[in-house]
């Protein structure tokens, strides 16, 4: 009895450790996008997409603020899983009930993501290209100087 109590206890600190891990790489995932990020390049449907070229994405805690180069404003909560390969981030928006389900790469300078809105008929994308039958849109941005 007294094994299985020890075993019980060391799978529940495990566990617990493997928990708080995920934490740790979850937080570290939000400082490397926090920040201000301007869209330089961006690709839909096997093509360059120049019109979003120009929009700014600041990141501030796990909140977001997007303006489109059209002026379109839109915020909300980012969620992300820095666990998966590649890197999975939905972006809540704060009205209507819209949710983008994107992957992504980000390092110092540069934050890449590809995706699609929730919902529809188009899974998460799994690759950072689209082709002329898929319904992502690949975004490549920078980050904007700090003022």
């Amino acid at each position: 009895m007294r094994r299985l109590a020890r075993a019980i206890i060391v799978a529940v600190l495990v566990c617990l450790c493997a928990a708080v891990a995920a934490q740790d790489q979850t937080a570290e995932e939000f400082k490397k996008l926090e920040g201000g990020w301007m869209v330089v390049a961006a690709e839909q449907r096997g093509k360059p997409f120049d019109a979003i070229r120009g929009g700014a994405l600041v990141i501030e805690g796990k909140n977001f603020f997007l303006r489109t180069a059209a002026k379109n404003e839109f915020k909300g909560e980012l969620r992300i899983d820095p666990s998966k390969s590649p890197k999975q981030l939905d972006f809540i928006h704060a009205e209507g009930g819209v949710v983008w389900n994107a992957i992504y790469t980000v390092d110092e300078e540069m934050f890449r993501l590809n995706y699609v809105e929730a919902g529809g008929r188009d899974p998460r994308p799994t690759l950072f290209a689209t082709s002329s039958d898929s319904a992502g849109t690949v975004i490549v941005m920078n980050r904007m100087a700090k003022k």
